[in-house]
């Protein structure tokens, strides 16, 4: 297996959430800036071509990217009633009554966070306009992988029951990304340990230990319900702001818009497919596999530790939803099948239809190799992480032909993350 010492690059995109979580305990980042094996020519400018680039964004943002939004509101909103059922009945249990009405009720909350964090895994690929600004912050309140506090979440589980910080009033929304959004979600729903996981002292997870089992199960799905509620409001709230973001870039290009061309308003879209080689190449896949710095001992070691959802184990799934939110948006494939038009589309204006068909083959090659796994990516990674390595290359050749002939037959700008990268 190639090792490549990328020990020093950082991901961009979670810098400032890693700034923001620095002091925070058992945090980790998984990061990584593995790139093509070409490096982009300098963009020329906008072809002369007929192609109707309004067609296009008006197509993906209203038959793809605004139903994904609202479908994960749809989701999130449904995760808050789950929990909140699920909690009520660990409310009322009584220890020697019957347990199956509320394992089968955590059971039903833990299928609608599979079903909400893959819908997610969608709108992950679509990081345009509010999900970018502050820092990302929207984003990050709404999932802040690949920076995680277990020991944050425990903390904010005790200050939750307490009701205070400080003799200040719990607020959900004045705490950092790490301790609220679906991966603390996550740890609250599947971690079957009673423990805490500070390594530290804590002065608030003092009296933890004193909890009774029931009285723990209780703190935290208490929080759960809290963190989903929080999560649906940062959901609401997406799709308030993308309602206007939505209209000034179908309507990029025109007097007084933000994009003073509507080429603008493409490279925007352009720059969200990247999430494939910066997130779900280099963090999602390479960082667990040992290609970059990771929190095993960096490059060449194996880390399970860092594959995404390690609790629930669907970093599969994950990946899955990824390029295939990838693919819908390369190729215009929405609600309205009467109308698909896409960047394969542009390619093909542009007399390069053998860069679209490429790239359409290989995100189709990754999608159905990592179909065909059969347990989870921790697993495959313990039993023959030479599977895992192929399955990067498979992403890495898609990743490959967007920065360099997708880039330059549609005289389009690298996004910061990926300019003067060469791997």
């Amino acid at each position: 297996m190639n090792r490549r010492n990328n020990s020093l690059r950082q991901l961009v995109a979670v810098a400032a959430l890693t700034s923001l979580v620095a002091c925070s305990e058992s945090s980790s980042s998984k990061s990584g800036s593995d790139f093509g094996n070409a490096t982009p020519t300098t963009p020329t400018p906008p072809p002369t071509n007929t192609f109707n680039q309004q067609a296009l964004l008006a197509n993906i943002v209203d038959n793809i990217i605004t139903p994904t939004y609202q479908q994960f509101e749809t989701q999130a909103t449904n995760q808050h009633q789950a929990i909140s059922q699920y909690c009520g009945l660990e409310k009322s249990f009584n220890v020697g009554d019957e347990r199956t009405p509320v394992t089968n009720s955590l059971s039903s909350a833990q299928d609608q966070w599979l079903t909400t964090i893959n819908q997610w895994q969608l709108a992950e690929v679509m990081q345009i306009g509010p999900l970018t600004v502050n820092s990302s912050t929207l984003r990050n309140n709404i999932y802040s992988w690949p920076v995680v506090s277990y020991c944050g979440v425990d903390q904010d589980v005790m200050f939750y029951r307490v009701g205070n910080i400080n003799s200040t009033p719990y607020d959900i929304t004045n705490r950092t990304a790490t301790r609220r959004g679906l991966d603390a979600v996550e740890y609250l729903l599947y971690n079957n340990s009673f423990d805490h996981s500070c390594s530290t002292p804590k002065p608030i997870l003092e009296t933890w230990p004193d909890l009774s089992e029931q009285e723990k199960r209780v703190a935290r799905c208490s929080f759960a319900t809290e963190v989903a509620d929080d999560i649906a409001n940062s959901a609401k709230s997406l799709n308030q702001q993308w309602a206007t973001y939505a209209t000034t870039l179908k309507t990029a290009g025109e007097a007084g818009n933000d994009f003073a061309d509507v080429h603008d308003g493409v490279n925007a879209v352009s720059d969200a497919l990247f999430y494939l080689d910066k997130m779900v190449k280099d963090s999602k896949i390479g960082a667990p596999l040992g290609l970059f710095s990771n929190s095993c001992g960096g490059v060449g070691s194996v880390c399970v530790a860092d594959v995404e959802s390690p609790l629930s184990a669907q970093s599969i799934s994950h990946l899955i939803q990824n390029l295939t939110a990838f693919k819908q948006i390369f190729t215009g494939q929405g609600t309205d099948s009467a109308n698909t038009i896409g960047f394969d589309d542009y390619l093909i204006d542009v007399d390069d239809k053998a860069t679209s068909d490429a790239i359409i083959a290989s995100t189709q090659q990754a999608i159905d190799d990592l179909t065909a796994y059969q347990q989870n990516l921790a697993a495959q990674l313990n039993d023959d992480a030479a599977v895992v390595e192929t399955s990067h290359g498979k992403v890495k050749a898609v990743s490959d032909k967007l920065k360099t002939d997708f880039i330059n037959s549609l005289a389009l700008k690298l996004p910061a993350t990926s300019a003067g990268d060469n791997d």
